[in-house]
């Protein structure tokens, strides 16, 4: 290969290196942020200044590259996906980690490839794919062992915040599907912010009715938190996303849904060394039964697809 030629390449095989570097760490170290974020702001009110600051950031980016404004019925996609998607996935995934540890929540996520594969089989009314049956079973299996983990309050760990997390994941699924039926912006920037912009709006007001506000304190915000809030509108949301489009226009979709089975690792090891979280049997069991499934699923698509 000439040197022009491989001048000509690296900058691609550079960028593609950095891309994925951005969806497996930023989104993996995500989780740890939430957990540091909701021990000092009401969940839904942190969920929902996350997602309003960085839908508008996006939105305006969007608009001064000179993106068209969306449509009405755009507009209305973006309030039911939303709704649907981020402040139903969110939602609890912020309120969960009140009460689990980070690993755990980003384990339980690590399933939403599965619901995905399992909602878009049902459409299909083929026959069940054995990987399809395995990855379910796996996922659960992992879940299960995931309740036995030792909890933060009582001597094991509470099921409601697990139930509410894989709601989340299951309201994800259910929109991604759901998505592909509805009209939205062509630039996938444009189309993200509204869904962000109008999933904080749901949660914040979700917030204030629940009277989060009053059990809100300022002064006890610290530098910590700013910082963790910061990275998850800036780093989590824009950057890691702008990536994560990037590659789907780049490389192949199963393999850029690696990211699903590589942020748990990452969530679970930070959560570990830098956010003081244990590291029982219990969790790295659940964590190889998630990935067992999530990974049969996503092998399974892949040969669908070549």
């Amino acid at each position: 290969m000439s040197s022009t030629a491989a001048t000509a390449v690296a900058p691609s095989r550079l960028v593609r290196v950095l891309a994925y570097a951005a969806i497996y760490f930023l989104w993996g170290a995500s989780f740890l942020a939430i957990r540091v974020i909701v021990a000092t702001v009401p969940p839904l009110l942190a969920a929902g200044l996350r997602f309003f600051s960085a839908g508008l950031l996006l939105f305006t980016w969007a608009v001064m590259r000179g993106t068209p404004l969306p449509k009405r019925d755009e507009w209305r996609s973006g309030v039911y996906l939303g709704i649907g998607m981020f402040a139903c996935n969110y939602g609890p995934l912020f309120w969960a980690e009140q009460r689990v540890a980070s690993g755990i929540a980003a384990i339980v996520s690590a399933l939403i490839p599965v619901w995905i594969a399992g909602f878009e089989w049902m459409r299909s009314r083929t026959r069940t794919p054995l990987p399809l049956v395995i990855g379910t079973a796996s996922g659960l299996a992992g879940v299960a062992a995931l309740s036995l983990t030792p909890g933060h309050v009582s001597g094991r760990i509470e099921l409601l915040p697990l139930a509410a997390l894989l709601f989340g994941t299951l309201a994800w699924a259910v929109g991604t599907i759901w998505s592909q039926r509805l009209p939205l912006p062509a630039s996938k920037p444009m189309a993200a912010s509204i869904q962000m912009l109008l999933g904080g709006v749901t949660l914040t007001l979700v917030s204030v009715a629940l009277g989060e506000l009053h059990h809100f304190s300022p002064g006890a915000v610290n530098g910590r938190v700013v910082f963790s809030m910061a990275y998850l509108v800036t780093g989590a949301s824009i950057v890691a996303f702008t990536a994560y489009v990037w590659l789907l226009g780049h490389d192949q979709p199963t393999r850029v849904a690696s990211y699903a089975y590589v942020n748990p690792v990452i969530a679970v090891l930070l959560g570990w060394l830098v956010g003081g979280e244990k590291l029982s049997i219990q969790v790295i069991l659940g964590m190889i039964l998630v990935l067992v499934g999530v990974i049969a699923v996503l092998r399974q698509r892949r040969l669908a697809e070549s």
